[in-house]
């Protein structure tokens, strides 16, 4: 059995978590943003599927900062309600941070070689 104390370090750690895999999902999606305006690839049309592929992961990125977001907003009076808020949030989160430059890379990668 967790304690009182226990729960609000927990908390807070998650919290934290939550601040920093914010601006690490920021700082990823603005390299890869980036990275394809210095590429010079251009996905603003939506004629093949590369560029919706290309846009599917920009939506997820964007998606990734919206929830670690929510995930670093305090509040709650509730310890264990909150830290399991916080801790589904950031898996959430962490999946989307992995799905969307795959597949902003994959369609940059793809639309030039395949």
């Amino acid at each position: 059995m967790t304690t009182v104390e226990q729960l609000r370090r927990e908390r807070q750690l998650a919290e934290r978590t939550a601040v920093l895999l914010l601006g690490v999902g920021a700082l990823a999606l603005a390299i890869v943003c980036g990275a394809v305006i210095v590429s010079g690839w251009f996905a603003g049309v939506l004629q093949d599927r590369y560029e919706r592929w290309f846009w599917g992961g920009a939506l997820l990125g964007m998606a990734m900062l919206v929830v670690f977001a929510i995930a670093a907003i305090p509040g709650g009076r509730n310890d264990r309600r909150t830290l399991g808020r916080i801790r589904w949030l950031i898996r959430v989160g962490l999946a989307l941070l992995v799905l969307s430059p795959l597949l902003c890379i994959g369609a940059l990668v793809a639309d030039f070689y395949l």
